[in-house]
């Protein structure tokens, strides 16, 4: 999403002044993602990230409270850039099967198009575990994230995702990032989409869906 589509949260298209403070919240971003491919995660400190996007110091902690903060929302930036490359996949599609189809090429296409915001949500997903946030913020994202994909994969979209909506969503997300992860540590692709497909067909096949 870029700066000019960007909208504030009651929906309006933001003013000068908003729409400068979302160019420089998408320039940390941007410059997180970049630093994260030099160092680990825990190594890289808050004067890495604004000397990359040539800002004052201040001016991220205008915009964030700490570190752990910016972490939360860039990571919860980089899976709404996924979502919606997922929502124009699924668009038209009516069966669970074509909807799944769709959302798992999303997510290799996702890999391969930004490979650094993938890589920055692998590197999460082991990072996240006891280093930041309080109790249950990285829950809430997850649930947040998790709620969003069963929406993308439910037959009934626009409707509260059911039980089974949600358990497909799981499977898809843990399979489907855990074939990311694999490749990214490895350096080259272990599970094509095609192979996750079927792997995920028989699984729900298993389930009874």
């Amino acid at each position: 999403m870029t700066t000019q589509d960007a909208k504030t949260p009651d929906g309006q298209l933001p003013g000068r002044r908003q729409r400068k403070a979302l160019a420089v919240r998408q320039a940390l971003f941007d410059a997180g993602l970049a630093a994260f491919e030099r160092q680990p995660i825990a190594l890289v400190s808050v004067l890495d990230i604004t000397e990359t996007a040539d800002v004052a110091k201040g001016v991220f902690y205008l915009q964030f409270r700490s570190k752990d903060a910016y972490l939360l929302a860039l990571w919860a930036d980089v899976q709404e850039r996924f979502l919606e490359s997922a929502r124009a996949a699924v668009s038209g599609k009516r069966s669970r099967a074509a909807r799944t189809d769709a959302v798992v090429r999303a997510l290799f296409e996702f890999e391969r198009r930004v490979p650094a915001a993938t890589r920055f949500w692998v590197r999460m997903l082991s990072y996240f575990q006891d280093e930041i946030g309080a109790p249950g913020q990285i829950a809430q994202l997850r649930s947040t994230y998790l709620r969003q994909l069963a929406l993308l994969l439910s037959t009934s979209p626009g409707e509260k995702p059911g039980s089974e909506d949600i358990a497909i969503a799981r499977l898809v997300d843990t399979l489907g990032w855990a074939a990311v992860a694999a490749s990214v540590q490895q350096g080259e692709a272990v599970i094509d989409a095609d192979r996750l497909l079927r792997m995920l067909r028989t699984v729900t096949t298993k389930r009874g869906s």
